[in-house]
């Protein structure tokens, strides 16, 4: 159990593509304009979750023929991301999407990281240390609100950090688009 509790953490809290779209929008709009993309994420979160645990159960034996291709399409997705990102000039006029659920959950639904975190989690973690339904159930609900928690983290630094951000937004722009870029590399190491 212990092991999963670190996994889950690790892989939550380091930059990821949701967590920097979550400080991101709170940044631009704050926390209560940016509530819907916020939502989505985390309403992401949990659908790809139990997509994942589902998907691991019926598909065993076929993970590692989708492995492959999905990581192609993840890594191109977060090019693209990266891009976007870099490219970006006033984060007001470029980024009315962080005001949506839809773009927040569509995001996270298409984040390779999360998927691979929680085929990871399910398939190494859960589903070899669970002894019944409670416990996989348990041991997801735990690893969801851990996540949920390190998201909202995320969240929260955006909205603190909002004028110290804005005033660097040039530099903020180019270390999220590295560390997203970083985020596309790294599923291939």
């Amino acid at each position: 159990m212990l092991s999963l509790l670190i996994y889950v953490f690790v892989t939550s809290i380091t930059p990821g593509p949701s967590n920097l779209f979550m400080t991101n929008a709170t940044r631009i709009y704050g926390f209560r304009d940016g509530k819907n993309f916020i939502f989505g994420i985390l309403s992401g979160f949990v659908f790809l979750g139990l997509i994942s645990y589902i998907a691991v159960l019926l598909f065993s034996n076929y993970i590692q023929y989708i492995e492959t291709p999905l990581k192609y399409l993840g890594f191109i997705y977060l090019l693209y991301l990266s891009y976007k990102i870099f490219t970006s000039t006033n984060g007001k006029t470029t980024s009315k999407a962080y005001k949506s659920f839809k773009s927040g959950f569509i995001l996270q639904v298409l984040n390779m990281k999360s998927l691979l975190f929680f085929i990871t989690l399910v398939g190494a973690f859960i589903i070899l240390m669970a002894t019944g339904s409670t416990w996989v159930l348990i041991d997801l609900v735990v690893s969801l609100l851990i996540g949920w928690a390190c998201l909202l983290i995320w969240a929260f630094a955006g909205s603190v950090l909002n004028e110290w951000l804005t005033r660097h937004q040039t530099a903020f722009n180019i270390v999220m688009a590295l560390l997203i870029l970083y985020s596309a590399i790294s599923i291939f190491i």
